[in-house]
């Protein structure tokens, strides 16, 4: 605990100032513009512990992704998401599954339909790939499929999003 603790005061002392808008649950109206392009790289750790009937199960994964945004016209943008996925199952102490790579690819086109006076929509579909191994845990071994309608109201110096 205390190499958490000392590990987490020098990240804070030796840290500036971000503006980055990742992990948002929600997406904003904006696109690239055409021919420009954006590479998000972002991770997330999990760490679950539990002792049911004596036995003492620990999971520990995580899961590491690029998306990269291409502007095909000002207002529409293709998105590529490549996930890498991790885990590691012990119980009482031995590991009794482990695996790692590549999950499930996802595919999406956002387009920007309306924009006016810091008022604007968008519709962005997508389709879930089935790239990763189900039986490894890896993926869901099916295509998914997805539909947001997306509002982005600017009124400065804030900005409001809606996600349906």
């Amino acid at each position: 605990m205390f190499k958490r603790i000392v590990a987490t005061v020098v990240v804070l002392l030796w840290t500036g100032s971000a503006f980055a808008a990742h992990p948002l649950i929600t997406d904003d109206t904006g696109t690239q513009g055409k021919g420009k392009f954006q590479l998000e790289v972002n991770s997330e750790f999990n760490y679950d512990k539990e002792t049911e009937e004596g036995i003492t199960t620990k999971e520990i994964g995580g899961e590491a992704a690029a998306i990269l945004s291409y502007g095909i016209v000002d207002n529409l943008d293709i998105v590529l998401g490549v996930p890498y996925q991790w885990f590691r199952v012990k119980e009482d102490g031995d590991v009794t599954d482990k695996e790692d790579g590549i999950s499930d690819m996802s595919l999406e086109l956002k387009w920007r339909f309306y924009e006016k006076d810091g008022l604007s929509l968008a519709l962005k579909p997508g389709i879930t790939l089935p790239t990763g191994d189900d039986e490894k845990g890896l993926g869901t071994g099916r295509a998914t499929y997805s539909l947001y309608f997306i509002t982005t109201k600017e009124i400065e110096p804030w900005a409001f999003h809606l996600n349906l």
